[in-house]
């Protein structure tokens, strides 16, 4: 925007440039607005992570409706015509919204990266309330960085040096702030989100690899004697790993107990919870009284009258008179119950991982499509703070709508790489929401569960 806009455009360059501007405004205004509108009509979609996609959104929102406009308009007119007062409040929001999508970026990363490194401590603290709080921190960085400069810089100084007729942010014309501040706005960023992706990366291929082990221990013979439990520690060691967007309880029964537990899941908006049966066995101790492993196993009712099934108490454990009787009978009756437990959690780990993933491709794409657009523009404000000559008009413009343009991709990026985002676009689209809401989904909900909606009638 530090640039002197007093080229003459042709006819046909007005009409095109006006006319691609228009046609990328749209879809952008268009593409966030679903983005906004999903979030509230789907619940499925009301989960930690997309809140921040609510955010992204936003201040995508902004640029497209607000800076695109002006932006274009700036361009063709050659000159600013709106005064003062309305050039300063247009690049402050400007560069509040942009980097916001920065700073929106960035808390995006670092939960990923801590949901999936510390599964255990961080889902704990990883809650609406705690996103709302990094989201107001990443809107207001982004306020204090770039507003109070903008609008006031010309008081700091004493007088204002920019043209009546030109918009640009006064500081920004001394080479050295320029280089500054595109260094800490998106080189730094950038380097940080990418190596935390790297990390991301690395762990989910860890998972991969896990999970792979695990399925080879479910079709492989089960070990007898010391060995049974050995790799029954290393299954258990599994139910560390937990999907930042499901709840996990891990409960321990005494030894040749069980215990039976009705789970409902259910979020703050009042939906009715999925109702799940789980019921708990405990296996033989080892020789160390304070190890425990628990075996959980669930089972989902069949229909409207079934009633609840009576939980079956855990195989009775003969008196170990000896080492090779103990080892006979542990083998005997854990075999069955190793099996089940190993089919169990691999079926878990499986689904965990496939929500991971999810995320993570989603985190990419963004990502991907961030320094795609951003680069182009920030290599020539280096360039510039020490050629200033050296960066043609037209080319500046482009840059600078490039940036835009990844306003316009990320809701792309959220339908490409999330089937849920993807199918609730489409039914917005073509107006099928209120009625599939109203018909097939309830229908279907009621049908596979039949006990919850027996309680709620």
């Amino acid at each position: 925007l530090g640039v002197n806009t007093t080229h003459a455009h042709s006819l046909w360059e007005v009409i095109t440039i006006a006319s691609v501007s228009a046609i990328v405004s749209l879809i952008t205004i268009v593409g966030n607005v679903l983005v906004m509108l999903s979030f509230k009509v789907n619940s499925q979609l009301k989960t930690v992570n997309n809140y921040y996609l609510l955010s992204l959104a936003f201040a995508d929102l902004i640029i497209g409706v607000l800076s695109m406009n002006l932006y274009t308009t700036y361009i063709l007119m050659g000159y600013w015509s709106l005064g003062n007062i309305a050039c300063d409040l247009w690049l402050a929001v400007d560069y509040v919204a942009s980097n916001a999508s920065v700073m929106n970026l960035l808390v995006i990363s670092f939960d990923r990266y801590f949901s999936i490194t510390r599964p255990l401590t961080y889902r704990a603290k990883r809650t609406p309330k705690r996103a709302a709080i990094m989201i107001g921190l990443a809107w207001l960085v982004s306020f204090v960085l770039w507003a109070p400069p903008i609008l006031c810089w010309q008081y700091f100084v004493g007088e204002r040096k920019v043209p009546l007729d030109q918009c640009q942010i006064q500081f920004l014309t001394e080479p050295v702030i320029t280089f500054g501040t595109a260094i800490a706005a998106f080189y730094i960023p950038v380097s940080v989100m990418t190596i935390l992706y790297c990390r991301i990366y690395k762990e989910t291929q860890k998972r991969t690899k896990d999970l792979a082990e695990l399925q080879g221990l479910t079709t492989g013979n089960v070990p007898e004697g010391d060995q049974t439990w050995a790799k029954a520690d290393q299954i258990t060691s599994f139910n560390s790993y937990t999907s930042s967007e499901e709840d996990h309880v891990s409960i321990e029964t005494p030894q040749g107990s069980f215990k039976e537990q009705q789970t409902r899941q259910s979020n703050k908006n009042g939906e009715v919870p999925d109702y799940i049966e789980e019921e708990y066995c405990s296996t033989p101790q080892k020789k160390n009284p304070k190890s425990l492993i628990s075996y959980k196993f669930k089972r989902t009712p069949k229909g409207k009258n079934d009633s609840p099934a009576s939980p079956k108490p855990c195989p009775p454990e003969p008196e170990r008179s000896s080492k090779k009787a103990s080892t006979s009978s542990s083998s005997t009756t854990s075999k069955p119950l190793d099996s089940a437990l190993k089919n169990q959690i691999t079926k878990r780990k499986r689904m965990v991982l496939v929500k991971e993933k999810k995320a993570a491709q989603t985190l990419s794409a963004i990502l991907l499509a961030f320094i795609l657009t951003w680069t182009p523009y920030n290599i020539m404000v280096l360039i510039s703070t020490f050629c200033a000559e050296c960066i043609p008009l037209s080319l500046w413009h482009l840059g600078y709508w490039l940036c835009y343009v990844n306003s316009t991709i990320n809701p792309m990026c959220y339908a490409l790489c999330n089937k849920t985002f993807q199918k609730t676009f489409r039914m917005l689209l073509l107006c099928q929401w209120r009625r599939k809401r109203r018909g097939k989904d309830k229908l279907c909900w009621s049908a596979q569960n039949p006990n919850v909606n027996n309680k709620m009638n």
